[in-house]
């Protein structure tokens, strides 16, 4: 069973809308617009309440990214233990992709759950390869986690292929401060 135009039509409008909504955060995140975050945020709820209530009409693919679109929703509203199960329900459907892995990855540190992040990083990097930010992620997390000198590996092997990379050099240098000073 198929899902029907017209819901399909309105997830990938809700789903263009959301990163709209997200790309507004991102840009207020040095602004203190209350008035307009609190209007973001509000949007975001109602997004969600429309993808939770019509859920049941997708099937499928449509399905998946519903889960997708929901977990975001729940990551920007900072509901993680909610975006963690969304995340997880569309992986279930697509198990190596790459950006709900990346999301959950995000979501997994906020809940704390840093030994599943590192399995769910780990993952995103074998499928979707090594990007600057995935490294930078991966050795934040691992410093996080106790392990400088690995954290200091990746970092190293990430700025053999992405030298130019700000990201893992301020990291690298500042581990390194911290190892000078530790």
């Amino acid at each position: 069973m198929e899902t029907t135009r017209p819901v399909k039509k309105r997830l990938l409008e809700l789903s263009e809308e959301i990163v709209d909504l997200s790309d507004s955060l991102d840009e207020l995140e040095f602004e203190s617009d209350f008035k307009k975050e609190l209007e973001i945020r509000n949007r975001l709820h109602v997004i969600g309440d429309e993808l939770a209530g019509i859920q049941e009409d997708f099937t499928g693919d449509d399905e998946t990214f519903a889960h997708f679109a929901l977990g975001s929703v729940c990551s920007l509203l900072k509901k993680w233990d909610k975006a963690e199960y969304a995340y997880k329900e569309a992986l279930k459907h697509w198990p190596d992709h790459v950006g709900i892995l990346n999301e959950l990855f995000d979501c997994l540190v906020e809940r704390r759950k840093l030994e599943e992040a590192r399995e769910v990083i780990e993952k995103s990097i074998k499928h979707g390869g090594e990007t600057p930010d995935v490294l930078y992620n991966f050795a934040s997390l691992v410093s996080h986690m106790g392990n400088t000198d690995e954290a200091k590996v990746i970092l190293i092997n990430a700025l053999a292929r992405f030298p130019n990379d700000k990201g893992c050099k301020a990291l690298l240098m500042e581990l390194d401060a911290i190892n000078q000073d530790g």
